[in-house]
């Protein structure tokens, strides 16, 4: 077997085999390393939201053009193609533990408007990857499954990687996709310098029967607040079961020694949210675990590019995922015809890194969306909601919804101020106090994995 490529990737997710296909597609030659034995099958929780369709995400307004069967980037000038399920939701809904309701894009209304009024859409990951094979197979990429890589290490001009079956491959450049829980990531030693912010768990089920205010939307009950918090989050799927509508029901906290499966059998059997689960039939059940650390500012070493969720504070989103793969693949092809084989050569993904993530995705307000559940009571939540009336935009972007509760919750100071100051002093200290002191405990609780192996 060829040993000798002109690019490794490491990782057969969204952003590696999005890079594999556009790198291909310039005439190099590319080897992918996937440590699965099936690359569509999809064996942990994931919530398969295209992010977004009704808003800006990293400088991009995705475009899913049902027609042609592509999911456009117009702003990065690409796209990719899906041509499997998909279905529509409308609004993003936030619950307090007592039932008080925001609403991210009023759900009716948004329906009656079709295809125009939806937050975004629900699409199948592994149908998703399934065709991205397909496509880099036909380009000639090499795919190699259950190849676990237990080492990468530059010497000379190649950079060797290492699998635990006794493979050793060669190439200029590695792009290492390898998720928000990288090895490449640990054996270069990039978690060294990153601000750690706990260790983040999941149980969820795939259930159909659901009774749910608003079937077709993404629905998140803050379950129970507390240092962790419960959260819980409801969204559709882009399939059916046996005909019958299917949703994955989930629950995550940032304590991972609980005992995640029997939290979310409380959440569907004996919250305050039971009724909706009344009739429910349960069909699979899905977790996941990964640490949540601050983004990789610098991207690079040893000639190794790290793309997607290797390199993200907590997930990049299938979206953020395919950009970065777009541009590292793109970007070793031009530094190969350029024979610039050092970080010269792959200085535009780091600009792009810069401009589009960097700069444009504030990680610490990411983890403020942790911030109200940790340091107020049940019936704080449920008096704030109450106060907020107004439906917010629809949107789906985890780092704007911060900004307009941060504007929907200060059009209500001076009736907290009348009626619960002791609440708006606790408040004031939101935005001042330092992520890590806000999640001290569950950074405490966590597994902090930043050594090199």
């Amino acid at each position: 077997m060829k040993s000798g490529y002109d690019l490794i990737i490491i990782g057969a997710g969204p952003a590696g085999l999005t890079a594999a296909k556009f790198a291909a597609e310039n005439g190099i030659s590319v080897a992918i390393l996937e440590r699965k034995d099936t690359i569509h099958d999809i064996l942990r929780m994931c919530g398969m939201m295209l992010v977004t369709l009704s808003g800006n995400y990293m400088g991009e307004r995705l475009i899913y053009n049902e027609e042609k069967k592509l999911i456009c980037f117009p702003h990065h000038g690409f796209s990719v193609k899906y041509d499997g399920p998909a279905k529509d939701f409308y609004s993003w809904e936030i619950y307090s533990p007592g039932g008080e309701r925001i609403k991210f894009g009023d759900y009716a209304t948004n329906v009656q408007k079709g295809k125009s009024g939806r937050a975004t859409a629900v699409y199948d990951k592994s149908w998703f990857l399934r065709g991205l094979v397909e496509e880099c197979q036909k380009l000639g990429v090499k795919i190699l499954t259950g190849a676990n890589v237990i080492d990468v290490r530059k010497s000379g001009d190649w950079v060797f990687v290492y699998t635990a079956s006794g493979m050793t491959l060669k190439a200029p450049f590695v792009i290492a996709a390898d998720g928000r829980t990288s090895r490449t990531a640990r054996i270069l030693g990039m978690n060294k310098n990153r601000g750690f912010y706990g260790t983040c768990a999941s149980w969820a089920y795939e259930m159909t029967n659901l009774s749910l205010p608003s079937p077709y939307a993404l629905i998140q009950p803050l379950v129970q607040s507390g240092d962790p918090p419960m959260l819980g989050f409801i969204v559709p799927r882009a399939w059916n079961y046996n005909g019958e509508d299917l949703w994955l029901v989930m629950v995550s906290d940032t304590n991972p020694s609980n005992d995640h499966e029997a939290l979310c059998d409380y959440f569907v059997e004996k919250s305050r949210f039971a009724p909706w689960f009344k009739n429910a039939k349960k069909i699979r059940k899905l977790g996941v675990c990964g640490n949540m650390y601050g983004p990789i500012v610098h991207p690079f070493k040893d000639n190794v590019i790290f793309a997607g969720d290797a390199g993200w504070c907590q997930e990049a989103e299938m979206s953020g995922a395919v950009m970065c793969g777009w541009k590292a693949g793109n970007t070793v092809a031009f530094a190969l015809q350029e024979k610039l084989y050092n970080e010269e050569g792959i200085k535009p993904y780091l600009d792009w890194w810069k401009k589009y993530h960097l700069d444009t995705l504030d990680y610490t307000v990411f983890m403020k969306n942790l911030a109200m559940p940790i340091l107020c009571t049940d019936s704080e939540i449920d008096y704030i909601f109450s106060k907020i009336k107004e439906t917010l935009p629809t949107l789906l972007d985890p780092y704007e919804v911060p900004r307009h509760m941060g504007a929907a919750m200060a059009k209500i100071i001076p009736a907290i101020q009348a009626e619960r100051p002791e609440l708006l002093k606790k408040l004031g200290g939101f935005a001042s106090m330092p992520t890590e002191v806000m999640l001290k405990n569950t950074i405490r609780a966590g597994y902090n994995c930043s050594f090199t192996l």
